[in-house]
């Protein structure tokens, strides 16, 4: 017999390599199996794929630029109103079930972050997962959005502003040169929020063009942020980073620093001049509001958070009002029949150009109100998903018994573009809203509920004194621009239309004198 000598045991580190590939594919297998035949989420149809990874949403919402609402919208066509679209997400088409999704008084709603997740801002309003911390958050900045401080807004600001860009559109009448809407109305509503919010208007409508390259920027990080809500520690890692660091990684991001770094300092001098006790009224900001808010515990008053919550507001106040007003622009001008019906509707409501009524009045005007609520339905505030959670009981839909703490999303240009709501729905057709007002139900371009949207007030200001004052006071002709330069073709969180096209341009034909 041969003996044999040498230890041949395996050390615990060999163990260990070899145990850990074997250990990776169970638990892959255990994953996929619970995600496919054991999870609350199972019963619910939908691709498998999208049951098993985040995969599927990725490859719609980065790879295929945006498209996942198009998916969707077919999907729901192939299994139904109720889908299964991640892992841990369902999404629901019906019209009765969004007002039932968002909750009404009383009803607590938490927020699956995830689509927020890819802009970095944690600290802000709209990254409130939670229900009572989203209502504590937003208690503190509803006074600076309520329908009297718009008011205060609409005759201090929004009109000084409106007039300025009017006098900008008189000079490109002078010269002949298409003016691209898109802009200009990003450069009026961030004058309007930067001097609102901050008491130091960035001026941006004094710049050549209207500085283009603060509205590419909001492309770009609006397109970013559907790699980001994947990818979050990216963003994360970006925001931490020093702004020379960013700004040399990539230079586009440079007016975006740049507002960053006026923030802090507009809040530094606010901390410093309410630690001196000075109380100036005419260099008051929001900074002064949410740092001597009782609503808020001193945690959330951090820097930070001032910080996070100035951006987000001057960027959402911005976005979602200037697509809507370049599509309103757009399909006014473009339907001859609109256009005559609604000049004469402005004739006789302001028969002096000079005098623009404020919006309540320009609310009561039927025509116009119609133009606006069929331009609210192409022009989604998100065209995202939003997902709601109902944290403290079960939902139900139809037959289908909803687990509670699940993540349900609904999508608003689904719903808007639902024939059986809103018949032959890619029309452009303002007298669906004349008459019956059933239809006001089913448009959600603000969303609903508790977690709608915080500047609602101030944009229908915007939209109502921008769209009446424009078309009252000028003549356009479109410049190389097409269907395809507003509708939405991607999605980054809010529609945008072609990566190719040039933007709305139009010719300034005609001004009256004011």
């Amino acid at each position: 017999m041969h003996e044999f000598s040498g230890d041949r045991s395996v050390s615990p580190t060999s163990l260990a390599l070899l145990l850990l590939p074997v250990a990776s594919v169970a638990a892959l297998i255990y994953t996929a199996v619970y995600r496919l035949y054991l999870s609350p989420l199972a019963k619910f149809p939908g691709p498998k794929l999208a049951a098993l990874s985040s995969a599927y949403t990725f490859y719609y919402d980065v790879v295929k630029r945006g498209k996942l609402p198009f998916e969707l919208k077919r999907l729901h066509e192939e299994y139904g109103p109720i889908i299964r679209i991640t892992p841990h997400e369902l999404h629901v088409v019906d019209p009765d079930f969004f007002d039932v999704l968002q909750g009404g008084s009383g009803e607590k709603r938490d927020k699956d972050i995830t689509a927020l997740s890819g802009f970095g801002l944690t600290r802000s309003v709209i990254a409130a997962k939670g229900h009572d911390l989203h209502r504590m958050r937003r208690a503190a900045l509803n006074p600076f959005f309520s329908k009297q401080a718009v008011v205060r807004l609409e005759a201090r600001t929004i009109r000084a502003k409106i007039d300025k860009l009017c006098e900008k559109f008189k000079r490109y009448q002078e010269t002949n040169e298409p003016v691209n809407l898109e802009h200009a109305f990003v450069a009026m509503t961030t004058d309007i929020m930067t001097e609102y919010s901050f008491n130091q208007c960035y001026n941006h409508l004094d710049k050549p063009g209207f500085f283009p390259e603060y509205s590419k920027l909001l492309i770009t990080t609006a397109e970013s942020s559907n790699l980001f809500r994947y990818f979050p520690f990216i963003i994360d890692w970006l925001m931490a980073s020093p702004p020379w660091l960013v700004a040399k990684m990539d230079p586009s991001l440079t007016p975006l620093i740049g507002m960053k770094s006026d923030q802090k300092a507009i809040i530094e001098r606010v901390q410093e001049s309410l630690s001196c006790g000075e109380k100036d009224e005419k260099k008051r900001t929001i900074f002064h509001d949410l740092i001597e808010s009782e609503v808020l515990p001193p945690a959330e008053r951090s820097t930070q958070h001032l910080v996070e919550a100035g951006q987000i507001i001057v960027s959402a106040g911005s976005v979602t009002t200037v697509h809507f007003l370049k599509t309103i622009l757009y399909f006014i001008v473009a339907n001859r029949p609109i256009l005559e019906r609604l000049t004469a509707e402005l004739k006789q409501a302001i028969p002096n150009a000079s005098e623009i009524p404020p919006t309540h009045v320009l609310e009561a005007l039927p025509y116009l109100t119609a133009v606006i609520k069929e331009c609210s339905r192409f022009c989604d505030g998100a065209s995202s998903r939003l997902a709601r959670i109902v944290p403290d009981r079960e939902l139900q839909f139809q037959q289908w018994t909803i687990p509670r703490g699940t993540s349900v999303s609904m999508s608003s240009w689904i719903q808007h573009h639902n024939p059986d709501v809103f018949p032959d729905p890619d029309t452009f057709d303002p007298q669906r809203w004349l008459g019956d007002r059933k239809l006001d139900k089913y448009l959600v371009n603000f969303s609903k509920g508790a977690r709608g949207c915080l500047g609602i007030n101030l944009a229908r200001s915007e939209m109502y004194l921008t769209t009446a004052t424009l078309i009252r006071r000028f003549e356009f002709e479109l410049f190389e621009t097409s269907r395809s330069d507003v509708d939405m073709a991607h999605d980054f969180f809010v529609p945008y239309s072609s990566v190719d096209s040039k933007g709305v341009r139009m010719l300034v034909k005609k001004s009256i004198p004011v």
